[in-house]
């Protein structure tokens, strides 16, 4: 299928429909926050009435425009009585979206937009582009096929979107395109240092005690791979939660030794959250697949339901796997 022709099944998946709930993956960041407010942004501005229900805190992202509704698990409930579809942003499996999977049955359509590696479509309708660095670069493509106006409102949207997953445009997966197409969305006049200080130089003082014994943990295997876990006990120690380690993993990608860098943590006894990232050669969306996770070659993640012990020398061997055979 080509862009064209998707767009105009969107087109009219848009026009077929008057309440329209809009979810992106849970805890959510800023391709997945910035995704669903410009979408959002255009429905509305096409007269229709979405909603947005996101599962995690969107507090840190306070410059992206929220005048759309947000639904609550109560609002929710309320929304899904009634006659509406469905929209899936930045995620393509309905169990990742949290309590707005129900959509999946309940909805009278759906309709999903990613850039992530899935094995199946759920919704009636997939624009899936594994090899976009983003959905919110999946979206700017759309709306210019569609020739929908970009305001600067949504254009903050998708810069947010754009910006973080390719790390401040540092990602292997950057082109000269994607950089043409920041520069657009700039040229509509939105604050650039706001955005990229807002993403990746602002943190809040129990994020940054966390990420200090997370520092003080992290331990180098085969000279390769930087690893650092943190238990219950861990965030505790600190007074956090497992919610305070926003970008952990990239800072321990920062070490001028590791090709790879992971982080775990744990979400309950027996539940381990994984983050992977990678620079040159180690593909870590192999490794979280093997896992029942997937990303990209160089960012990826999974869910391990082991103790932290063993989920850690199951990451390890797998991402060993991967490495030179040393002589």
């Amino acid at each position: 299928m080509t862009v064209q022709e998707f767009a105009a099944q969107l087109q009219s998946f848009i026009d077929r429909h008057d309440r329209i709930i809009l979810s992106g993956h849970i805890r959510p960041d800023g391709d997945s926050i910035g995704s669903c407010v410009a979408l959002g942004l255009e429905l509305e501005r096409q007269g229709k009435h979405p909603m947005i229900y996101y599962e995690g805190d969107i507090s840190r992202y306070g410059w992206v425009q929220q005048t759309l509704p947000v639904l609550d698990e109560n609002g929710l409930c309320k929304a899904t009585r009634g006659r509406f579809a469905w929209i899936m942003l930045d995620c393509a499996e309905p169990a990742r979206t949290g309590e707005a999977a129900v959509c999946a049955d309940l909805a009278e359509e759906t309709l999903c937009i990613d850039h992530h590696v899935i094995k199946n479509e759920y919704a009636n309708f997939n624009w899936i582009r594994s090899e976009a660095t983003s959905t919110s670069e999946v979206l700017y493509e759309l709306f210019k096929v569609m020739e929908y106006p970009i305001s600067k409102e949504v254009a903050v949207a998708l810069f947010t979107g754009i910006a973080f997953d390719t790390g401040g445009f540092r990602h292997s997966s950057m082109t000269p395109q994607v950089f043409h197409m920041a520069g657009e969305l700039a040229a509509t006049g939105l604050d650039i240092t706001q955005i990229m200080n807002g993403l990746f130089h602002t943190k809040k003082f129990i994020e940054e005690k966390v990420m200090s014994v997370i520092l003080r943990k992290a331990k180098m295997y085969n000279g390769k791979i930087i690893l650092s876990a943190m238990e219950g006990k861990d965030f505790l120690s600190v007074g956090a939660s497992s919610d305070d380690c926003e970008g952990a993993v990239a800072q321990l990608a920062e070490v001028e030794e590791a090709e790879a860098a992971v982080f775990l943590r744990e979400l309950q006894p027996d539940l381990i959250r994984v983050n992977l990232r990678s620079k040159h050669f180690v593909d870590v969306a192999q490794v979280a697949r093997a896992f029942g996770g997937g990303g990209h070659v160089r960012a990826a993640g999974c869910t391990i339901a082991e103790p932290m012990l063993l989920a850690q020398q199951m990451i390890l061997a797998e991402l060993k796997k991967q490495l030179p055979e040393e002589h």
